[in-house]
């Protein structure tokens, strides 16, 4: 609840100065947000060229004047207020603010309030349920302006004067390239008055235009983390506790970093996620992460497991799967709080886990440590989703929209997935993921397949297999979740699987005349009831997420980026692919953000690999617990209701207003980043097959 993170010298080149929080020293020093301090934020008809295609997509007018800062106007900012932790309430090592995510940061050796907020995982993982108003940690924070809270920065400031250690003395251009790892014949102090502002500072480094930047973290909206730089600012903000670290631009994107608009899902039940995060980047199958965090800090594999605290429910214990993911949950959470919280320890610790960096067993541990993973982690997964407060809904609704989320075709998708983990059949065959893959190999990448709502939000599975009940699994069709029937044991030997389709193979729909779009749950079942008897146990409780991973660029075009319309009419997820706000899209092929990845042509068998480019990297398959607190929709949150996402593209709203007071904003769909095309799934179905379908999706 109240960790920040760790304490270091306030300047990493003078060993020996005082001991602050990294995480309260950058964001109330370093970059400087305006926490108590009164908000002033004047800009007139900024020109904003989104997706840098050389025409200006919006002009941004706002006027600011808010007296007492962030933590003085709560509702403007949408922080969630913390009724069980008081304003000013001590805690070891910060003092609550009253809001969730917000704390103060204590002085190491006096133990006494500093002043300096810092941020914990909180402040974008804990929000208020609309049905009763309570804030709940784990749910998604909707109403928080995460870049109103950046734009207040005083570095958007260009007359303001560099002042890194808080002294009242400017600070020297020597000293400012000592601290930041600058060029020594850099210039800083351009007009040589022994001062170096804002406007000094950015011009030197060729970062944006200050009022530009400013800008963009305006047009975003409450509900949404726009990542620009990571988390906002990154390495434009000198003074930088990471840059003791030399590696520190391998896990930040830097100055020239990546952008994409990405809302909030809800962050409960994780325990039975098989990715973590939002792009999938972490892996949690194909890596031993116990054996890895075990070799890594000189323990046996059953004392690292001790010492995480790593729980398992009746008939799962040892689950490899559970394990990784709990780790994997771990890593994200000390790398995330590292980048946030300007950490050194953190970003030393995720840099270790992942690539293998070099560090004593004694070290890795105490890094670990010094974060409270565990217990964040014990926290969202202990969790009761029973007691979330759920609105009055008719039981016979309920039940109702459960029978068409798992009965219903609701539409078709591209034959297209994203691997981030080798599968087995490449073990030692030198590639890497990503890897784009069939989800049905036996057809070719453009065919488009029938889906219900629990083909892309079904349950994930673990990795303890159990006898299959009598009664079924709780996901009815085998079909639902296996495309494509892999050859395995005696029956292959006999050529049993053998067929017309790709490597010489069928799928299990031809081999037993299976129909996918017809196929009743009982002939599924039955039929795979011949050769299996036992099957991975599903993730308990069911997140309504498999955690599938699409490619934003359907038809393979090498566009994404407005695009949108296309790659839905291919049969892609459609949704908006806006990358590369800081990164001069200008000198890239088409203007499009183009990447390498690996094409394998089966998932269960080998096959000859090719390198093809496509346009931005993809999207996981959000979870759907407490949906119903998760509204705007979408990644990137341009559809406001449920109502209107089971609606097509042309009919949802075209702009809809978010926030209160001086945070009222109007989103509107038309700029990029912010299209509300895509998931046009369910837009056939009857007015009320919609309503019971939501009525059941808010029950989750």
């Amino acid at each position: 609840m109240e960790s920040i993170g760790t304490y270091e010298w306030q300047d990493f080149t003078s060993p020996g100065s005082r001991l602050v929080s990294t995480n309260g020293d950058y964001w109330t020093n370093l970059a400087d947000l305006a926490w108590r301090r009164d908000i002033e934020i004047h800009l007139d008809d900024v020109p904003l060229d989104l997706d840098q295609d050389g025409s200006v997509d919006t002009r941004v007018t706002r006027h600011i004047s808010l007296k007492g800062g962030i933590l003085g106007n709560p509702e403007v900012f949408g922080l969630a207020a913390d009724p069980d932790d008081p304003p000013g309430k001590l805690g070891y090592t910060s003092a609550s603010t009253g809001f969730s995510g917000l704390r103060d940061a204590l002085d190491f050796e006096t133990g006494k309030p500093t002043g300096e907020i810092g941020m914990t995982c909180w402040l974008c993982h804990s929000g208020r349920n609309p049905v009763d108003g309570k804030t709940v940690l784990g749910l998604p924070s909707t109403r928080l302006d995460y870049e109103m809270m950046l734009a207040t920065s005083s570095l958007f400031e260009p007359a303001h004067v560099l002042d890194l250690d808080r002294d009242g003395i400017p600070d020297g251009e020597a000293e400012i390239k000592q601290r930041m790892r600058l060029d020594a014949a850099l210039v800083l102090d351009r007009n040589h008055d022994g001062r170096v502002t804002v406007a000094e500072y950015r011009s030197a480094l060729k970062l944006p235009d200050a009022k530009q930047v400013q800008a963009s973290l305006l047009s975003a909206g409450p509900g949404r983390q726009d990542l620009t730089n990571e988390f906002g600012l990154d390495m434009t903000a000198p003074g930088l506790h990471s840059r003791r670290y030399a590696d520190v631009g391998l896990m930040r994107t830097g100055p020239a970093g990546v952008f994409n608009p990405k809302s909030t899902p809800s962050s409960l039940v994780v325990r039975s996620l098989s990715v973590i995060n939002w792009t999938a980047t972490y892996a949690t199958r194909g890596v031993d992460w116990l054996g890895r965090y075990a070799e890594r800090t000189g323990q046996r594999r059953g004392q690292a497991l001790a010492e995480m605290g790593i729980e398992f429910p009746p008939g799962l214990e040892g689950d490899a799967d559970l394990i990784n993911r709990a780790i994997v949950l771990d890593a994200r959470s000390i790398g995330a709080i590292g980048l946030q919280a300007d950490s050194f320890p953190g970003i030393m610790y995720a840099r270790v886990l992942r690539q293998g960096a070099p560090a004593p067993p004694a070290l890795v541990r105490g890094l670990r440590l010094g974060f409270e993973a565990t217990q964040i982690r014990k926290l969202i997964y202990d969790t009761d989703l029973a007691t979330i407060a759920r609105p009055a809904l008719d039981p016979g609704a309920v039940a109702r929209g459960r029978a068409i989320f798992f009965d219903r075709m609701v539409g078709d998708i591209i034959n297209q997935q994203i691997l981030v983990d080798v599968p087995a059949a490449y073990a030692g065959a030198g590639i890497e993921p990503p890897l784009l893959a069939p989800i049905d190999e036996t057809r070719p990448l453009s065919a488009r397949l029938p889906v219900r709502c629990v083909t892309c939000h079904s349950a994930t599975t673990l990795a303890t297999e159990k006898p299959i009940p009598e009664h079924g699994l709780e996901i009815p069709r085998c079909t639902d979740c296996h495309a494509v029937h892999a050859p395995v044991g005696m029956l292959a030997a006999l050529g049993l699987r053998r067929g017309d389709g790709a490597l010489g193979l069928n799928s299990i729909f031809k081999e037993f005349d299976l129909d996918r779009a017809q196929a009743t749950a009982e002939k599924v079942q039955t039929t795979c009831a011949h050769c299996h008897d036992r099957h991975a146990a599903l993730a308990t409780p069911i997140p309504y997420t498999n955690c599938s991973i699409l490619p934003f660029d359907a038809d393979g075009d090498g566009r994404a980026q407005g695009d949108e319309r296309d790659d839905l009419a291919a049969g892609g997820i459609g949704t908006d692919a806006l990358f590369g706000f800081e990164v001069d899209r200008r000198a890239l092929a088409d203007k499009n953000v183009r990447m390498p990845i690996t094409r394998i042509p089966s998932v269960h068998r080998r096959g000859p690999t090719e390198t093809v480019p496509i346009a931005g990297p993809w999207v996981r398959t959000a979870p759907l617990t407490t949906l119903v607190a998760s509204a705007p929709y979408l990644h990137n949150g341009s559809v406001p209701t449920l109502e209107a996402l089971l609606e097509p593209t042309d009919a949802r709203p075209v702009t809809f207003t978010l926030g209160v007071g001086q945070g009222t904003f109007t989103f509107d769909t038309r700029l990029p980043g912010n299209r509300n095309t895509g998931h046009e799934f369910g837009v056939k179905l009857s007015g009320e097959e919609k309503r019971d379908l939501i009525a059941f999706l808010k029950s989750l």
